[in-house]
């Protein structure tokens, strides 16, 4: 699996549209993908064997923490998934001298707070009452993990 910064926003969108990804991080009224591609916003692209697999978001929340949202196509989750997620932290907390990785679930995507804790995220609280979906106001579970406590994840890993 490979990571690497794209700036292609056609593939962007396309990955983002797919509908296992999409209904899951778009709020009420949001009918279409937009992103922007800004120097404080890294699009990584995961490749296996030169075909897209997915996407990160990856952006600052201060100096020494970013935030990451994840967006895995379906023919490339579970070991492969795991690997761009591990590949993208390695880069996280090589390339971007990041100390702490977060990120946010909604508190109905259990596949994607299993994911997050099976690849070294913890539970650091909720933020209640914070999506909106289907005219429901949904909490978000809140995730992270340190520098410190993914390196000793990488070591057993390579035991």
């Amino acid at each position: 699996m490979k990571i690497e910064r794209t700036h292609d926003m056609a593939l962007v969108v396309r990955i983002m549209s797919h509908p296992s990804i999409f209904p899951h991080i778009a709020e009420d009224g949001t009918d279409r993908p937009e992103p922007v591609d800004h120097p404080g916003f890294y699009w990584m692209l995961a490749t296996d064997g030169g075909e897209p697999a997915g996407l990160f978001l990856v952006h600052a929340r201060g100096a020494v923490c970013y935030e990451m949202h994840t967006m895995i196509l379906p023919a490339f989750r579970g070991a492969l998934a795991s690997a761009a997620a591990q590949a993208l932290l390695a880069w996280a907390f090589t390339e971007l001298c990041c100390q702490k990785v977060v990120t946010s679930v909604p508190d109905y995507n259990r596949a994607a707070l299993r994911f997050a804790l099976a690849n070294g995220m913890r539970q650091e609280g909720v933020n209640r009452a914070s999506f909106l979906r289907r005219g429901q106001l949904i909490d978000q579970i809140n995730l992270g993990i340190t520098k410190k406590e993914w390196i000793p994840c990488q070591q057993q890993s390579q035991q």
